[in-house]
């Protein structure tokens, strides 16, 4: 992985995450007359940047196809097995911020309905159902927006399940291939990953096309050769056909004709994934490579703006409408509505900074707690038994000589490659 692809997947992942942000803080300023009167280039700007939060959630599903599922494939012509620390690897970087997310999203939830009774917002049609406890529940089970509700107010955490079972089965349903576990197991795995798909496809929702998006994010680790080698070209198709999408399907013409919208998310995976493509076979040195460490650091609490923003803008949208009025949101914004809505995205920014401090920054430590422990308990169960040669015995929390056991950290030139740059790269959004 050369570090002008690695740079730029920092660079789209903050991106993405941002513009779900936007799109959301951007329900407290309704533009309802955009197409019939003349405003400044500053409202056009909004109206626009504001409506990418689906493309977003596609970038995530392509990126962490790109980094996960590609590395899998990758994985199939070894030996040693990788299926445990695999799901320890990626239980640990879904949970770990997923799990307080829920707590953080119940908690502001709980005051808003408390003190906002009268706002409109926490009692709309939308959230029907969604307030019962059970649903945190099927949240932790990975459910939501499939086979159960949301939980709370946070409704972006919908592309997390996704993610979670993209993760759990594709391995599975890889299994017949892999010369790393014996014909029993690969059969009995293939089984279970395809049984889950199954099961996950009844319900109408975004499961079985997401898998598809993420899927074709992890060809793109196998393709021999660019589709365009110039990477400039492939942004600049990406960008335009996304711009084309946002303009072009939406309103009447996704009314009138649904699979537009299906037709317009392909668009955006495809040339994405394109891109990514072209990216991979760039210079090592190309533009991409000298970013700015800022994207880098932008990126390693997106996962966490990402599950956090939620609760906080319908708070503040639930505020508004218990303090300002019910239709004060509805208005053509003034510059209070501006304000608001800046400030709105800067708390969640703030917020989620330092709420991945204590989360998303430590997904490391948990992915060694639960990779090292086993290790520990068999190891001090020999340091125990041990005896020195002069009869003294050994400490049981002495090291023991002898060939290592690879932790998640060490890595393997390849193989590992993708997951590492995914524990400061992934996560999932809309």
């Amino acid at each position: 992985m050369n570090k002008s692809i690695s740079n730029f997947l920092a660079l789209a992942r903050w991106i993405a995450a941002l513009a779900v942000v936007i799109a959301h803080a951007g329900q407290l300023i309704q533009i309802s007359d955009i197409m019939v009167a003349p405003h400044g280039p500053g409202v056009y700007a909004w109206w626009f940047l504001a409506g990418f939060s689906h493309q977003a959630v596609l970038v995530f599903f392509v990126m962490s196809g790109f980094l996960i599922g590609g590395d899998l494939l990758r994985r199939l012509d070894r030996t040693d097995p990788f299926l445990k620390q695999y799901m320890i690897d990626r239980f640990s970087r879904i949970y770990i911020v997923m799990v307080p997310a829920l707590a953080y999203g119940f908690v502001v939830d709980s005051i808003g309905r408390r003190i906002f009774p009268d706002s409109g917002i926490y009692d709309g049609a939308f959230f029907d159902g969604v307030f019962n406890p059970i649903n945190i529940v099927w949240t932790l089970l990975q459910q939501q927006h499939i086979w159960a509700p949301q939980a709370g107010a946070n409704g972006p955490l919908w592309s997390l399940a996704c993610e979670m079972w993209y993760y759990i089965t594709f391995p599975l349903l890889l299994a017949p291939l892999s010369r790393a576990y014996s014909t029993g197991f690969r059969l009995a795995a293939f089984a279970c990953g395809a049984l889950s798909v199954i099961v996950m496809s009844i319900p109408q929702s975004f499961f079985l096309f997401g898998y598809g998006v993420w899927a074709l994010g992890a060809l793109v680790r196998l393709a021999r050769r660019p589709l365009i080698k110039s990477t400039w070209l492939s942004l600049g198709v990406f960008l335009a056909t996304a711009t084309l999408m946002r303009l072009g399907a939406r309103g009447p013409l996704v009314a009138a004709y649904p699979f537009v919208s299906t037709l317009a998310d392909i668009g955006v995976a495809a040339t994405f994934a394109n891109l990514l493509l072209s990216l991979r076979f760039a210079a090592e040195d190309g533009f991409f490579a000298d970013l700015s460490p800022i994207h880098r650091r932008l990126s390693d609490f997106s996962y966490s703006l990402y599950a956090t923003h939620a609760p906080l803008c319908f708070f503040v949208w639930a505020g508004v409408g218990s303090l300002l009025g019910r239709d004060w949101y509805k208005a053509l914004p003034t510059p209070s509505h501006w304000a608001l809505a800046f400030a709105l995205i800067a708390a969640a920014i703030v917020i989620a900074y330092g709420f991945s401090r204590l989360t998303e920054a430590r997904t490391k430590q948990l992915r060694d707690f639960f990779t090292r422990r086993p290790a520990r308990s068999e190891q001090s169960g020999r340091g125990l038994r041990a005896v020195e040669p002069s009869g003294s015995r050994r400490s049981a929390l002495a090291p023991q000589r002898g060939p290592r056991r690879r932790e998640a950290g060490d890595g393997h030139a390849e193989g590992r490659a993708g997951d590492v740059i995914d524990a400061n790269l992934l996560k999932e959004v809309d």
